[in-house]
């Protein structure tokens, strides 16, 4: 549909300014690629730019775990990192104000409406998927904590978030953290795979069965069996 197609431009285009206010704002063009923010950014930019190519359709298991990912992003930055403010209060046309309200809050929200509303036929995501989709973040924690481990102390960003900061929490406590972040992780998959079926359920047009005809209007052509 046109519709669903202008709607994924709109989207694809969140995210590209979204990551391109994020660049200018910082000096090195490199550093970026360490935030789970960009990283997840890129990945939906990707997903949603192979859609609109209309190129073979990808697995919905694939669109879930896109989905996830950005999720994650707009709830970490919302509830951990600008504790639960009003989203529109930073938000100007100078510096990373837009770029973080795009990215953060803009790109996370289409993406679930996205998920919800648009390829409600598609195959239903099996519940196991939840816990693959978790691959991706373990693989980020692994990620961050080696390169800050190898970084020096004042590197820009060395643990780029403070609830990955070894050296104020210490590997213990950053694992217990790491490990609530991943059931609430586990949670929200399960929540998102749940909504889709829901609504996949509610798109599939019931199966419409055709009766068969009365005994008294067989064909008269038929052999009769006596």
């Amino acid at each position: 549909m046109i519709w669903v197609t202008a709607y994924r431009l709109m989207l694809i285009l969140a995210a590209v300014v979204g990551l391109v206010y994020t660049w200018l704002a910082l000096a090195d063009p490199l550093n970026p690629l360490v935030l789970f923010t960009v990283q997840s950014n890129l990945l939906l930019t990707a997903f949603y730019s192979w859609q609109v190519a209309g190129r073979w359709r990808l697995p919905t298991e694939l669109k879930g775990a896109v989905t996830l990912y950005i999720v994650i992003t707009g709830l970490v930055w919302h509830f951990l990192r600008m504790r639960g403010a009003n989203p529109f209060e930073h938000l100007s046309l100078h510096g990373r104000g837009l770029g973080n309200f795009l990215l953060h809050y803009v790109t996370p929200v289409m993406a679930v409406i996205d998920w919800l509303c648009f390829d409600r036929v598609a195959p239903r995501p099996k519940w196991a998927a939840a816990l693959r989709w978790l691959v991706y973040p373990l693989a980020y924690l692994v990620f961050a904590l080696v390169r800050g481990a190898l970084l020096p102390p004042d590197a820009w960003k060395r643990y780029p978030y403070p609830f990955l900061d070894v050296d104020k929490f210490g590997y213990g406590g950053v694992a217990l953290m790491a490990l609530a972040l991943a059931v609430g992780f586990l949670l929200l998959g399960y929540g998102l795979i749940a909504l889709h079926r829901l609504v996949n359920r509610a798109g599939r047009a019931p199966a419409v069965s055709t009766p068969s005809p009365p005994a008294d209007t067989a064909d008269p052509a038929a052999p009769v069996t006596r």
